[in-house]
């Protein structure tokens, strides 16, 4: 049976071999009923119209990466994935993950950048660039949206969680509970880069001091740490050998993620210390593993967010206008197991 072609659809849709280029290409300047007409023809000849054919026509590529700077079966990544493909597949466009584990595949990947256009628009995920690869982005012809991003600086868009609103209801929550000394727990960096998650200690320092708390009521353990050498079991150990040494032992901690909290928890229980009646601990993301734990934690969505920058892309790659490109998503405090009155005011 030979090849169907462009021009076996004209035929059954009764127009010319440009219009239903045009048509099934999605362009302009083809009225509907004749668009309607063209797919419907090109349905019933089981005709399906060459990706790369298409993308030649029209100057795009369909596609849109997405940069991370780790893994991406983590929970985070692998939420972003799945909620940019529930936007931008049904609108035509491939995902490309692209990951650049160390700063030389970075380096290298922003010097070919300008001049390789195998994609129509980033999504930059989770973690800072400097200066200079912001404003190589500015530069840029296609759309770039910071996702879960420090700044909104350099981006055509962004979609960024609200940390500091985060945190604050966090040590507003350990104040109502009298919790007079505070931790704060940083896990140990294992890359190189700088990701969002570390500037969750700023906010919290913020927080702490907007609450009434001093320098001397705060303890802030793993801070500008790096993990070179060690595993994270290693970065868990520390940091409860460091807690358990500080002689004025804070009764509430907040903890970097939850990973990390529920990991120092065990090792903390396993020394003695009972929690939440000995301390409270509140962790961070809401990740799978925080409702089997029963871990007080704050609530992430970055399914919701990687909707909303795939949203963005589509728009700033059709010419819309957006009315605000850069969006600040809040978080939910979740209330369980691991958050208690401090032991001076249980009854």
């Amino acid at each position: 049976m030979a090849r169907l072609t462009i021009h076996d659809v004209a035929i059954e849709a009764g127009v010319s071999d440009s219009t239903v280029s045009r048509a099934l290409r999605g362009l302009d300047r083809v009225d509907p009923g004749t668009r309607m007409r063209v797919e419907e023809a090109a349905k019933r000849l089981h005709f399906t119209f060459s990706r790369n054919a298409s993308s030649l026509a029209s100057g795009r590529t369909m596609r849109v990466t997405l940069l991370f700077a780790g893994a991406i079966n983590t929970w985070f990544n692998s939420s972003v994935m799945q909620g940019a493909y529930e936007v931008l597949a049904p609108a035509g466009y491939d995902i490309v993950p692209l990951i650049t584990p160390d700063q030389q595949s970075q380096d290298r990947y922003f010097e070919m950048l300008p001049g390789n256009r195998n994609a129509d628009a980033i999504i930059v995920t989770s973690f800072d660039l400097d200066k200079d690869k912001l404003r190589l982005l500015e530069g840029l012809t296609m759309p770039t949206i910071g996702l879960d991003s420090r700044t909104q600086d350099g981006y055509d868009a962004s979609v960024r969680l609200d940390a500091r609103q985060a945190m604050m209801e966090a040590v507003q929550l350990l104040h109502s509970l009298g919790h007079h000394r505070l931790g704060y727990v940083q896990q140990a960096s294992m890359h190189e880069f700088a990701f969002s998650v570390k500037s969750r200690s700023e906010s919290f320092l913020t927080a702490a001091k907007t609450c009434g708390y001093r320098q001397r009521d705060l303890v802030m353990l793993g801070e500008g740490v790096r993990g070179d050498g060690y595993s994270f079991e290693d970065a868990v150990s520390n940091a409860a050998a460091s807690l358990l040494s500080t002689p004025d032992r804070p009764t509430a901690l907040c903890v970097e993620t939850d990973e990390f909290a529920v990991a120092l928890i065990a090792r903390l229980r396993r020394f003695g210390v009972r929690v939440p009646e000995d301390m409270t601990v509140i962790g961070f993301d809401d990740s799978g593993i925080a409702p089997v734990a029963d871990l007080t934690t704050i609530h992430q969505d970055p399914v919701h967010m990687a909707r909303l920058a795939a949203t963005q892309a589509i728009a700033l790659m059709n010419h819309l206008r957006m009315e605000q490109p850069h969006t600040l998503v809040g978080t939910r405090l979740i209330l369980r197991g691991t958050s208690a009155p401090a032991p001076s005011v249980q009854r």
